[in-house]
């Protein structure tokens, strides 16, 4: 039952002797015999047959006036739901009367969103907009990708494996494929240094294609493998990992192993749990860097604080092992958070609490600024408009709304154009040497479960 191809939208007859349902893109009915309709199941391949039901709806829909009333059922959604009543000092219906006269001259959908979304525009807010319901967004084509990075050698006239994604599709043992080798060719098609080879890896036949390397730049001695393409969202994943791996061995280089990293991508549940596992797995560290540079959000910074504001009540030592603090999901040495100019929404309000509660330092740039409560309503032809309908406050004297304002860092550290194109990470660099200097202050006990501080 339910959308994807299975049963769906079941409604009985008046008399309850037929069942119409749908199923895929069609409607369908059964009839129901007393003596079957207590055992046979809605369109069940028994020995009652299901009849599909074929019809024509005709509905005149009188565009111009539709957009009328979706701009000001747009307008008015607004007025009564965003977070601040003073509409962030902007006369509403002046903006009504600004836009509106512009609807008369629509030609489409996305014209008349366009100027929704001007109007909303005025309010200056974070997470509004309007957008057209999933029907009304161009198909797309979803690009595969082998899961390793190749860059053209000009000398030899192919492309070069620079480097293999861990746990991706070119990583399995029937893949032989090194760093350094050579592509020679994809389903058979050679492959020379410029082309452009991914319509190659758009509308596969099947599920793995063939690929051919070589460890040199001709056919000669070349090998063949079969690789099963992933989608571009399964391939950023791994690049993320490999940028965490990346920040995670330069913390244990600079610090002496002393430092352990977590990043927290997103404020969400997967990020919850992952972000509790790692706290596990950095116990034996003295101090902690908590990264959510590049975190666009969600709603998890209540149970992260949860976590990191505990304090150790107990110690227990089993004989002959080392002893672990309580409660043993805490972490109780140095923190620090590092955030920058991506760090958004949830993941502005983490880095406030994390420094309200007197956890540790700020480290990084300023936050977005884009901290608001959201939600969606729906318009008359399924266009969604985002309501933000709950400002966030911080519990200081002056109560300042952190919509446009953002977190301002305790540090202000920032990662240079220059930075990025030579690897190097100042943010990180300084967040280590911070913690460094917190630790040389004083000798700390080491324990099993993170280093207390002092009570």
């Amino acid at each position: 039952f339910g959308p994807g191809g299975g049963i769906s939208d079941i409604a009985f007859s008046r008399d309850g002797r037929t069942v119409f349902f749908r199923e895929g893109n069609g409607v369908y009915s059964v009839s129901l015999p007393a003596s079957v309709a207590a055992t046979q199941a809605p369109g069940a391949r028994g020995d009652v047959p299901r009849r599909r039901i074929t019809f024509v709806a005709k509905v005149k829909i009188d565009k111009p006036a539709t957009w009328q009333q979706m701009f000001d059922d747009a307008w008015r959604t607004m007025k009564y739901r965003f977070y601040d009543p003073a509409m962030h000092g902007k006369d509403w219906d002046a903006a009504r009367a600004k836009y509106r006269p512009l609807v008369e001259h629509v030609g489409d959908r996305q014209e008349l969103l366009n100027i929704i979304n001007e109007m909303i525009g005025e309010l200056n807010a974070s997470h509004t907009g309007t957008a057209p319901p999933p029907r009304g967004r161009a198909a797309s084509v979803s690009t595969g990708h082998l899961g390793l990075d190749l860059e053209p050698d000009e000398q030899a006239g192919r492309y070069r494996v620079t480097y293999i994604y861990e746990n991706g599709p070119a990583d399995k043992d029937w893949v032989k494929v090194s760093v350094g080798d050579y592509l020679i060719a994809i389903e058979g098609k050679p492959i020379k240094a410029g082309d452009n080879y991914y319509p190659l890896l758009n509308h596969r036949l099947n599920r793995k294609i063939e690929v051919t390397f070589n460890n040199k730049p001709t056919e000669e001695g070349a090998w063949t493998t079969r690789i099963e393409p992933i989608s571009m969202a399964a391939f950023n994943q791994l690049r993320y990992e490999r940028w965490v791996k990346e920040r995670r061995e330069l913390v244990e280089k600079l610090s002496g192993g002393r430092i352990g990293y977590v990043h927290i991508q997103a404020m969400n549940r997967p990020s919850l749990l992952r972000f509790e596992r790692e706290l596990r797995e950095n116990r034996d560290k003295e101090a902690l860097i908590i990264d959510e540079r590049w975190n666009g959000g969600g709603n998890i910074e209540q149970e992260l604080l949860a976590l990191l504001i505990q304090r150790p009540y107990q110690i227990w030592q089993p004989r002959g092992t080392e002893p672990t603090y309580r409660p043993l999901n805490g972490f109780f040495g140095p923190k620090v958070v590092l955030q920058n100019w991506r760090s958004a929404s949830n993941a502005e309000m983490f880095p406030a609490g994390f420094r309200a509660l007197g956890l540790g330092k700020v480290i990084g740039t300023k936050t977005m600024g884009a901290v608001i409560g959201t939600g969606s309503y729906r318009l008359i032809d399924g266009s969604t408009i985002r309501t933000p309908s709950v400002g966030v406050f911080l519990a200081d004297p002056r109560r300042t709304n952190m919509e446009n304002y953002g977190v301002e860092p305790d540090i202000f550290v920032e990662n240079t154009p220059e930075d990025n194109l030579a690897g190097r990470d100042r943010q990180l660099e300084i967040a280590v040497q911070e913690l460094l200097k917190e630790l040389n202050r004083g000798p700390r006990q080491p324990i099993a479960q993170g280093n207390a501080r002092d009570f």
